[in-house]
């Protein structure tokens, strides 16, 4: 029995082996100096930009009024926002301001949805790209500028930086620095090392062609997960472009943390499904960067990672102690590559106080996967622009 215990600890150490080596590698790619420069060009590019809207009264007309102060021409760029069940004097100050605004009356509500009513609507027009934004983010006066120097030099897919525009309550800013780490490791990291930037969600900028191919195949709660996955199918270099800052609102409340995770879980899992069943296919075609991504999709989220490994630290300490001790050197390579991933600015007190909440984040993102079914197939809004108590004292 003790012989049969020792062989399952040993497959099941496999997997988190492989995860913990995989953020040590891109965190430590992430330190590695690395500078990205992309030439001034005189050519502008035409840019249609999206912001799917649903129940964004809050956010979204500071959001338009922040975009339109753009030092781009304002004739090559056109902003369509789709103001899902949203409210007529809302709707109508921001056609005062010049956007186009598009009243949905789809079935299944999604973000792909949105995005497909966007591009349905503007057949018509000459685009050269495509820029996603959220309806709470705001961006910088050169945020076109920046990214046309970009695209103009061959980039057909964009990652900004997102960072956090809030830090109200402690889950704010624990998500906050969330957000900086993943830029860490699945972002710079990887582009330092030769891999495309995982997408999340806003901020990104597509070649408008291939958007409008790809797009239509798309119907899922992920769709940041699928164009990933259609990007890489079509071998299609993500740039991240880390000094060009998309401003999201991070979740205040563990509950709204939770209903949020439990989206992006169910995303995840789908995404991996259909990647893994093609896994023959990519060591035929040697296509590294989809391998890298399967591997990368298979990860639980980091804060299981932290509660877990230490529970099952215990459990070998009363069941099989010899154990033990490769698992103690296993979570402290995780936690070196955290430490290297967190960006300096949040090595502060703040911080350390923050940390004592993680316990109740755990919690609240092992109830996400209570919800996973619901996740794949129905709308999971996240409230934007309220003030909310934060219930993690």
């Amino acid at each position: 029995m003790e012989f049969l215990f020792h062989i399952l600890e040993g497959i099941f150490f496999i997997p988190f082996l492989i995860w913990i080596i995989y953020f040590l590698v891109f965190s430590i790619g992430y330190r590695i100096p690395r500078n990205q420069s992309f030439k001034n060009t005189a050519f502008q590019h035409r840019f249609l930009v999206i912001f799917p809207a649903y129940k964004e009264d809050a956010v979204i007309v500071e959001s338009i009024r922040s975009f339109l102060k753009q030092d781009y021409p304002s004739y090559l760029y056109e902003v369509v926002v789709v103001a899902d069940s949203m409210q007529d004097n809302t709707n109508a100050t921001l056609r005062h301001l010049g956007v186009t605004v598009l009243i949905p009356k789809y079935e299944h509500r999604s973000k792909a949805a949105a995005l497909n009513l966007a591009i349905s609507a503007t057949q018509d027009k000459q685009f050269d790209a495509v820029v996603i934004l959220d309806a709470d983010n705001l961006v910088y006066p050169d945020f076109l500028h920046q990214v046309n120097r970009s695209f103009a030099s061959g980039c057909k897919a964009i990652q900004a930086h997102r960072i956090a525009k809030n830090a109200n309550t402690d889950t704010a800013y624990l998500d906050g620095i969330s957000e900086e780490i993943n830029n860490s490791i699945f972002r710079k990291g990887h582009v330092n090392l030769g891999l495309p930037a995982a997408l999340t969600g806003s901020g990104m900028l597509f070649e408008i062609n291939w958007f409008k191919q790809v797009m239509p195949k798309i119907s899922s709660m992920g769709e940041d997960k699928e164009l990933e996955y259609h990007l890489l199918l079509d071998g299609i270099f993500t740039t991240y472009l880390e000094e060009v800052y998309v401003l999201d609102e991070k979740v205040q409340n563990r509950k709204d943390l939770s209903n949020q995770r439990k989206r992006w879980i169910a995303a995840q899992i789908d995404t991996f499904l259909l990647t893994f069943k093609s896994i023959g296919t990519i060591f035929r075609t040697r296509n590294w960067p989809m391998l890298d991504k399967l591997v990368q999709w298979s990860i639980p989220p980091r804060i299981i990672l932290l509660g877990f490994v230490p529970l099952w630290i215990f459990v070998l300490y009363i069941l099989a102690p010899i154990l033990i001790f490769k698992w103690l050197l296993l979570y402290l390579l995780f936690l070196i590559a955290l430490c290297l991933a967190v960006p300096n600015r949040f090595y502060n007190k703040r911080t350390l106080i923050s940390f004592l909440k993680l316990p109740f984040i755990f919690m609240a993102i092992l109830r996400s996967f209570m919800g996973i079914k619901s996740g794949r197939s129905t709308f999971v809004h996240t409230p934007h622009g309220e003030k909310k108590e934060d219930y993690s004292n």
